[in-house]
Order: C-alpha cells, then sequence, then structure tokens
C-alpha cells in the first residue's frame, strides 16, 4: 500500500511540473508517416532548398536489401504540405545510413554517409562511408570514399566553408591510449583533395560529433567525451589546421556535448550536452574565449525535457526553440518540444503522444515563411518516424547579420577575392538585401549583396587596385539594424 501511495504522488507531483511547464496549445501538425520504402528514422535536420521545398535524408530505409534488414537510407523531399518525394535510395557502393545534408552555394546539395563506398557492404564489412553531392532532381554522384582507419572513416555530417570547401569530422587517428578517437577533415569537391586538419588525443577530446560552424575563420565544434575530465570539449581548428580546445566540461557544468555549438545573433555560441551532475542534460552559452554559463538543466523530473542530443534552433533574437528525444507528462520516453529565452527561461509547447511521432533527434528548422519544421525517429503511422510542422507564436522578425568572411584575407593588389555574408537565419520571403562598403578605395565591393530566400548565405566579389605599399582595408556589410566587419590586406 505504501508503495502504491508513493506511485500516485511522484505521478501527481509529474503532473504539477507538467502543468507549470507546458505553454499553450501549439499547432502542431503531422505532414508524413514515413512507411519505409521512401525512407525510415529522419534523425537529420531538415534543409530548405530555396524552391520552395525542404529537403532531408532518412538514415534507413529504402532498398533493404542493403545492409539488411533496415535498407541503407534515401534522401526526399517535401513541400509544406507533406508530399514526399524519394530523390535517391543508397545502394551501398554509392552509401549507406547518411547523417544529412548541406547546401552549397552553388545550389547543390551535399552530404555524408556513415558506411558504405564498397560493393554489397554489410555487419562484417559496412564500408568507410562516402560523401556525395545531389542536385534537386536526385542526380547524385559520389564524390569521394573514405580512406578508413587512421584516416577516417565513418564520417559526420558537413559544412561548407567560406573558401568553398567541405569540412567535418570522422572516427579515425590514433591515440598512445585508444585507437581512433576521432579527427577534423577537409575535402575540396573542386579538386577532391581530402586533408586531415586535426588528429585527438583523447586529451584535447574523443569521438567528435555534430556539425561544424564556421566563424571569425576558424571551425567550431565539440567532441563528445575526451579532454582533461572525459566528458568532452569545445575546440576550434582553422583551414590550416591551427587547433584551440576552447572548453573542457567536468559533469558538473556538462557532459557528452553531441550537436556542436552554433552562433546565435547575440555574438555568443550556444550548445547543449546530454548529461550533467543532478540532471538530465543542459543548454549552455560560450563566449569566444571559452567562458561558459549554464543556462538550463533538465530533470530530474521527466516534464520538462531530458537528454537533449540536438541545439535548439534561433526563431527570433533571444528566443530559441528546442527539442529533447525523453521527457514529457504524457509519455516520458516520447521527447517534446520546447522554448527557451536567451536567459535560460523554458517552457513545454508540445509534447509527443506516438501518432504524431516519437523521439525526435534532428534539430528544428526555421523556413522562410515562418515556420519551423522538424522530424521524430520513430513513431507516427507506421512507427518509423514523421515529419511535422509547428507554427512558431513569435513575431516574425527577419534575421540578423553574423559573419562576413573572405576567402583570403590578404590579396595582392590588382587581383580579386570573394567574400561570404552569412545571416543568422534564413532569409525572409523576396530574400535579404545586405549592404555593403570599404573605407578603402583600393578594396571596392558592390553596393548590395542579396541573401536568396530560405538561404542563410551568399557570396560577392571584392576587387582590388595596385598599391606601391602594404594597406589593409575595412569592409562592412549592414542588414536589419546589424552590421559585421572584416579586414582585408592588399599587397604589393
Amino acid at each position: 500500500m505504501a508503495r502504491r501511495l508513493f506511485a500516485v504522488a511522484v505521478a501527481g507531483l509529474l503532473m504539477l511540473l507538467g502543468s507549470s511547464a507546458s505553454s499553450a496549445a501549439t499547432s502542431l501538425s503531422v505532414l508524413h508517416s514515413f512507411a519505409g520504402p521512401e525512407g525510415e528514422v529522419p534523425a537529420a535536420p531538415l534543409v530548405e532548398g530555396g524552391d520552395g521545398f525542404l529537403y532531408g535524408v532518412g538514415r534507413y530505409g529504402g532498398d533493404f536489401s542493403v545492409m539488411p534488414p533496415d535498407g541503407g537510407g534515401t534522401i526526399f523531399r517535401t513541400d509544406g504540405a507533406g508530399n514526399v518525394t524519394t530523390l535517391h535510395v543508397f545502394s551501398g557502393e554509392d552509401g549507406a545510413v547518411p547523417t544529412g545534408l548541406t547546401q552549397g552555394r552553388d545550389g547543390m546539395f551535399y552530404g555524408t554517409t556513415v558506411y558504405g563506398g564498397v560493393p554489397e557492404p554489410d555487419s562484417l564489412n559496412p564500408g568507410p562511408g562516402t560523401i556525395f553531392r545531389i542536385d534537386r532532381s536526385g542526380n547524385l554522384t559520389t564524390l569521394f570514399v573514405l580512406p578508413g582507419w587512421e584516416s577516417g572513416y565513418r564520417p559526420g555530417p558537413l559544412v561548407q566553408g567560406s573558401d568553398g570547401a567541405l569540412y567535418g569530422t570522422a572516427v579515425g587517428g590514433t591515440s598512445l591510449y585508444e585507437r581512433f578517437p576521432g579527427v577534423v577533415f577537409r575535402f575540396d569537391p573542386a579538386d577532391s583533395s581530402y586533408r586531415i586538419l586535426h588528429t585527438f588525443t583523447i586529451a584535447d577530446g574523443r569521438d567528435p560529433t555534430g556539425r561544424l560552424f564556421e566563424a571569425d575563420g576558424f571551425f567550431y565544434g565539440t567532441t563528445n567525451q575526451g579532454g582533461p575530465f572525459r566528458c568532452g570539449v569545445v575546440y576550434k581548428v582553422n583551414a590550416a589546421g591551427d587547433f584551440t580546445l576552447l572548453h573542457s566540461f567536468d559533469f558538473n557544468d556538462g557532459c557528452e556535448p553531441k550537436a556542436g555549438v552554433f552562433r546565435a545573433s547575440d555574438g555568443f555560441f550556444y550548445g547543449t550536452t546530454e548529461k550533467t551532475a543532478g540532471g538530465y542534460g543542459e543548454v549552455f552559452r560560450l563566449d569566444g574565449s571559452g567562458n561558459l554559463t549554464v543556462l538550463h538543466r533538465f530533470g530530474p523530473y521527466s516534464a520538462g525535457g531530458l537528454s537533449p542530443d540536438t541545439n535548439p534552433t534561433e526563431v527570433s533574437p533571444g528566443v530559441f526553440y528546442g527539442v529533447t528525444p525523453l521527457g514529457g507528462t504524457l509519455n516520458p520516453s516520447y521527447g517534446l518540444v520546447y522554448r527557451m529565452d536567451s536567459s535560460g527561461s523554458t517552457s513545454v509547447v508540445h509534447e509527443f503522444s506516438g501518432p504524431d511521432g516519437i523521439a525526435p533527434h534532428a534539430s528544428l528548422a526555421l523556413a522562410s515563411d515562418g515556420v519551423l519544421y522538424g522530424s521524430t525517429s520513430v513513431g507516427g503511422a507506421y512507427g518509423l518516424g514523421t515529419l511535422f510542422r509547428l507554427a512558431s507564436t513569435e513575431p516574425a522578425l527577419p534575421p540578423t547579420l553574423l559573419s562576413l568572411t573572405p576567402s583570403h584575407y590578404g590579396v595582392v593588389g590588382g587581383s580579386s577575392v570573394s567574400a561570404t555574408v552569412e545571416l543568422s537565419w534564413a532569409a525572409p520571403a523576396g530574400g535579404a538585401v545586405v549592404s555593403l562598403s570599404s573605407d578603402s578605395n583600393l578594396a571596392s565591393v558592390p553596393a548590395t549583396v542579396t541573401v536568396p530566400a530560405g538561404a542563410t548565405r551568399a557570396d560577392f566579389t571584392v576587387t582590388t587596385r595596385q598599391t606601391k605599399r602594404t594597406r589593409v582595408a575595412t569592409i562592412t556589410a549592414a542588414y536589419n539594424g546589424s552590421h559585421v566587419t572584416t579586414t582585408l590586406t592588399v599587397t604589393r
């Protein structure tokens, strides 16, 4: 009897916590329930293509003769009404188990597969993984098969750098303590060159996960484990391989960051850890020097969410929406959507119930229509995952400028260099017109550059004049009350 009364008391406490944490009901609607042939387990963020469609991957499904019983995965697209078209089914030799997509400045999509790259991969010989390119019609090209072992295998998601190359992480490298703690690599699709930028040693990180984020000439990332306290680290590395360990987690301030970090409109980096001392994960904020602030700790009760393995998405300045794969008052193993402001105050906006999905393992995508789109890895009508849309109640504010990055910081006078402006989130309908200026007649820029609707970046060309002595030009970009600058050294 005492045990039964205790259970009733705990249930009542969870319901009370759930009602205090939850906000008013939001309009989440299921767009698609995966059945298998078109994919299953959509566990990567959707990407807006700028053509009115969202693009994504099913980690498994498609042709079930590939790495049975689950299949090698698919690439698909969907419109806002949930009409899904399968663009590509992986056959094994061209890859298996895709990690996600990133859109290049050429309009193509690039990505990696965890396995594949060998004929008929299986559990004994799954293959080292691939890097691929695919157009909007579904024409896929395998650009590279990972070398394997110390040189890299099982790659994570990619990001395109301002120099046009693709940057990512993989298993690989060697350590005195344990083999293959991980590598950061650079792959240039223009010449198919592959180069390892950094090999982790466990002391400076182990098992890099999540997508890299480019800012200030560096790529910022996290490792799931390793570091002085074996709880993971935040690091940065540039294209030359210069590596800096920014922060080492010690369990008290978090442990096992799985999703990398991103820079928000306030200039700080944000991320999550799956574990914490006395809790079940957190959201943190980090400055460029590595000083970390814990904004919100999840748990110990399930009502507010548990164990985040993805990062929240900034939907307007200082307002973030995210998902946790666990938590909720309906069923603690189903997961939820939460809202957080920059002070760390959170509220639950939706709890998954099964038919609308279970266990979201992908960050939400804010599309140019102001709607959040996401996925769950299981659940839905067939138990194989769902796509959903969540109408944000936040004011529809245009993005701000995040960065201005030249492809080279030094140039000989008389030649040209490309530069990239990046927004904090997708440009609205009609695009974002960014104003440009230069404080020197040695470096000329166009008056404006337009970031297309649904995109976050745009390129422009800086032309320079010959000079008799080295000078430094400051280039400024301005949009929506925000501005960013960069310098360009013009030499003889």
